[in-house]
């Protein structure tokens, strides 16, 4: 297998030998990647399909397949048909589930990650169901899931991973927890990562070559205005075999302008031939392990962070009220000192993790420390005595805290700084559980 390079000469690129694409249902490949799959197999490039779900939760279109709704079990295994006839028509050999015997970390016995569903949550953003599986995709460590994927890589040794870009297309939770699972791989592994920007139904001009990228080119694609697209006209029935092939969560119609697709809410789109991609290079100092964030744990791992956050709190908030009396010559440098100590754990909450959740986890154990520690004790002295410094330390700490848990989002993930891009040609409304 060739190394990659650093950099590319577009007069020359060198052609991509395997690449994995990581996608969250059965189905989401062939809307997106269909023809970039196809073109790459035609090229005799390998190409490795991980899906993390089964998509149990996908809603049933056709009224013959009227069985198979509110039947999560019996979808899934019809939908592992579904999407086995269309790697046949795409011409992808190597198609697996995560957590299956071969994309599970060595030594782990083989576990299914269900379909998280979506429902709209506060504000209109997208979340899980509310009656969220134990062995939901959302629900699972994100180690777990890093770890599953690590071991497909380890094992195809691809050349480039291909999955969804920050916002997942179209904001649903898996797709969203499957590109940040793809890039924690990618950037554990060194291997590049490409996040899916969008498609079209045909090209607007001829494709030409355009703006260099610092990423490998695959065979069959063209760098355009940064971007890597590929035409799939050679490949197109391919591509509309494969999503024949869905017939229980999309319908393939014929219209004037060519095959589209009809979903479940009855929106039209019509079957994208231009698939287009990014490089999204590792930001400088980034090391795969850097950037924790609360969307990358699960529930547990989030009961566990929640937890924590309360015993720094409550661990600030002892150490304040013992030493805030501290002080030399009128300088009450104690309280100071430890008002600032709050400030920069609240504050550091709020940067490490980018939520206010934990930050309010925090402050709940600092007040609660503050707060037990001012009572009066059996003799009635009190820890916190009715003077300058304890007033300041009664009161500071929650001024300190309605100060930061209220001021604006403080955060962004090195993935969502990247320049923004168009979603994915499917719209919210029309393919809210595909």
């Amino acid at each position: 297998m060739s190394s990659t390079p650093d950099s590319v000469d577009l007069s020359a690129p060198p052609s991509l030998e395997t690449v994995l694409f990581v996608h969250a249902h059965p189905d989401d490949e062939t809307i997106v990647t269909g023809s970039t799959m196809a073109t790459l197999v035609a090229r005799g490039a390998r190409v490795t399909l991980v899906t993390c779900t089964r998509g149990e939760l996908g809603e049933v279109m056709p009224d013959d397949l009227a069985g198979l709704r509110g039947a999560p079990e019996a979808l899934a295994v019809h939908r592992e048909g579904e999407i086995a006839q269309a790697m046949l028509a795409l011409g992808v050999s190597d198609h697996r589930f995560l957590g299956a015997h071969d994309a599970r970390t060595p030594g782990l016995r083989p576990r299914p990650y269900r379909d998280s569903g979506m429902e709209w949550g506060p504000g209109g953003t997208p979340v899980p169901v509310s009656d969220l599986h134990p062995a939901a995709l959302c629900h699972a460590e994100f180690a777990e899931v890093v770890s599953d994927l690590c071991a497909v890589v380890a094992d195809v040794r691809p050349d480039a991973i291909v999955s969804y870009d920050s916002d997942g297309g179209y904001g649903h939770p898996d797709h969203v927890r499957v590109n940040r699972a793809a890039l924690r791989t990618a950037r554990l592994t060194g291997v590049p990562f490409f996040a899916i920007t969008g498609g079209s139904a045909a090209p607007e001009a001829p494709l030409a070559e355009g703006d260099a990228v610092a990423a490998p080119v695959p065979d069959g694609g063209v760098v355009v205005d940064g971007r890597i697209t590929f035409d799939g006209e050679t490949v197109f029935d391919r591509k509309v075999r494969a999503l024949s092939a869905y017939r229980s969560q999309v319908t393939v119609l014929t219209t004037p302008s060519g095959p589209a697709l009809e979903y479940p809410h009855g929106a039209v789109q019509p079957v994208t031939v231009l698939e287009t991609f990014r490089h999204v290079p590792e930001p400088a100092g980034e090391s795969g392990l850097d950037n924790p964030s609360l969307d990358d744990l699960g529930v547990s791992g989030k009961i566990v962070t929640y937890l924590l956050a309360v015993v720094a709190g409550g661990l600030f908030g002892a150490i304040g009220t013992v030493t805030h009396q501290d002080g030399a010559a009128a300088f009450p440098y104690g309280v100071v000192l430890a008002l600032l100590l709050v400030a920069t754990l609240l504050v550091g909450v709020r940067l490490l993790f980018g939520s206010r959740v934990v930050g309010v986890a925090a402050a709940v154990g600092l007040l609660g420390a503050v707060a037990i520690l001012s009572l009066p004790g059996s003799g009635g002295s009190a820890l916190i005595p009715a003077n300058g410094p304890g007033y300041a330390w009664s009161f500071g700490p929650t001024v300190i805290a309605v100060f930061v848990l209220a001021w604006p989002r403080v955060h962004q993930r090195p993935s969502d700084k990247m320049e923004s891009s168009p979603r994915d040609v499917v719209a919210p409304d029309a393919k809210e559980q595909i």
